[in-house]
């Protein structure tokens, strides 16, 4: 099923370059939009017929080698079924021959703490620095967001390889709308709410339209599953701006049907976040306070080391909260701003420990 036009010309409308000015502007203003979405105008112009110079050549395989390196990570996690990949390789597999979907980090949900932690030591046995931790507390249950870092493979060019695990499959806004656990079992739904997921992180821009367009385009999304799991999941109101993203530039003939089909919800969803932050307030910025009002709080490496366990372990001592976890040390911050002598004495307390024992 193909009705969409997903060329250059729909790009020049949702990234707003007049066609005359080419398509070196919209390469220059796709690179301004996201780090990686040059990589769509591009392949999508050599698609067309553009012959590409050393430069469009170079990110396309940088591209490509980006995106067979997590390949690989997921196939050193093939013996791991408890572990779920989100959005990249399977919406990638929805775009059209040739054309890149642009490759920035892998999601992976392990629904259980054991399974994340042993994902993470396979991967930090293939070079992985566990660089960045979040915890936080939903439905009395601790749930652990871990990244996983390996150097870029060019630093001037692009991030660093990046893959992002996490006990739950949608974490909201830790404020008005709640924490969901477990990803829909159809592949395409998890993959459109993830995508609306995404506004709780950043705003919208062209490459979650295009997601949604090839979604839309592929005939997988019925729209009496997306409107009940968008109140299930509490997406409606992410899901109808989503909709209005691409429909400013494309009217596809499934859009308008769905958006009426999520008016009501994205209403009452609205509604209800607005009474929830009522009843809300901030709360003091300590790590046990946070924690303990369903907040994340933060991780900062103290140490990287293998040990026995299989889940994270909060010790409190005085002002200081050290988590310790199967791949090292962290202490645990409530905002971004930390005392200096805070930290260095959590790093003499890890010291001391590791020279007695």
């Amino acid at each position: 099923m193909t009705t969409a036009p997903l060329d250059l010309d729909l790009l020049h409308r949702l990234l707003d370059v007049p066609e005359h000015e080419g398509t070196y502007r919209l390469v220059r203003h796709a690179q301004q939009t996201s780090g990686t979405l040059a990589q769509l105008v591009v392949s999508l112009a050599v698609a067309e017929g553009t012959e590409p110079g050393s430069g469009s050549r170079d990110l396309l395989e940088r591209a490509a080698s980006r995106a067979a390196r997590y390949a690989a990570l997921r196939s050193a996690l093939a013996d791991r079924p408890d572990v779920v990949t989100v959005k990249g390789p399977s919406l990638a597999g929805h775009y059209p021959t040739g054309v890149r979907r642009p490759v920035g980090d892998l999601d992976l949900i392990a629904y259980d703490e054991e399974q994340l932690w042993r994902a993470a030591l396979t991967l930090c046995s293939l070079g992985g620095e566990p660089a960045e931790l979040s915890l936080f507390v939903a439905d009395g249950r601790l749930h652990v967001m871990l990244a996983v870092l390996w150097p870029s493979p060019d630093p001037l060019m692009e991030e660093e390889i990046r893959v992002e695990l996490c006990t739950a499959a949608f974490c909201g806004d830790f404020a008005t709308v709640p924490v969901r656990h477990r990803l829909p079992e159809d592949q395409v739904l998890a993959d459109l709410l993830s995508v609306a997921e995404e506004r709780f992180q950043r705003a919208f821009h062209t490459k979650d339209a295009v997601d949604l367009l090839v979604l839309l385009d592929s005939g997988a999304l019925k729209l009496a599953a997306v409107a009940e799991a968008a109140v299930t999941y509490r997406l409606a109101p992410e899901l109808v701006e989503l909709l209005d993203l691409l429909t400013a530039s494309f009217v596809h003939p499934q859009a308008e049907p769905l958006r009426r089909a999520l008016t009501d919800a994205a209403d009452e969803e609205r509604a209800r976040r607005a009474a929830t932050s009522l009843t809300r307030p901030e709360p003091d910025l300590s790590v046990p306070a946070r924690l303990e009002s369903g907040r994340p709080v933060w991780g900062m490496p103290l140490t990287r080391a293998v040990r026995a366990g299989e889940r994270c372990a909060l010790e409190h001592r005085d002002d200081m909260t050290l988590a310790r976890t199967p791949v090292g040390d962290f202490l645990l911050v409530a905002g971004e701003l930390v005392a200096p002598e805070l930290l260095a004495a959590a790093l003499a307390a890890v010291e001391d420990e590791e020279a007695r024992a």
